[in-house]
């Protein structure tokens, strides 16, 4: 499942991806020139009117609620009954795939003490971010517990 989302959305788009669900975020308004171009990916927004517009035009879309992230995550996992493992296959940034990459090619750009105690890295080729799985995995993973507990 592939997603496209209003600019309002951005911070659900960082936990899909952090899912494996490829995302991509319109910055300006849903039109129907965007509608026809994303057509096979289900829309994410938060207004009515854009919803009148997809419901229209017969394109798959959820309508969320606008005031919290736990709110659209909770309906969005189940509506679509989402997998909400983390699976960190997806840069959180530009939503392109990560590749698993040699920790000495990167050594200039790994902090010293991230290099001693890390030895898996990705990389996004698409926007040149490394990620290695860290401390701030287990504050990830605690985060998302708390957002979707009922």
């Amino acid at each position: 499942m592939e997603f496209f989302l209003e600019a309002s959305l951005k911070g659900l788009s960082k936990w899909l991806r952090f899912f494996g669900y490829k995302t991509e975020i319109c910055e300006d308004k849903i039109d129907k020139e965007k509608i026809l171009k994303y057509k096979d990916k289900t829309f994410l927004i938060t207004s009515p009117n854009t919803a009148k517009l997809l419901q229209k035009a017969g394109v798959r879309y959820l309508l969320l609620p606008r005031e919290s992230l736990k709110a659209q995550l909770t309906l969005l996992i189940h509506k679509l009954d989402l997998t909400t493992e983390l699976r960190l296959n997806l840069c959180s940034i530009c939503g392109g795939e990560l590749i698993p990459v040699k920790k000495e090619d990167f050594k200039d750009f790994i902090p010293p003490r991230v290099y001693q105690f890390y030895d898996e890295f990705n990389y996004c080729p698409k926007c040149k971010k490394l990620y290695w799985q860290g401390d701030h995995i287990k504050r990830l993973e605690k985060r998302l517990k708390n957002l979707i507990k009922k």
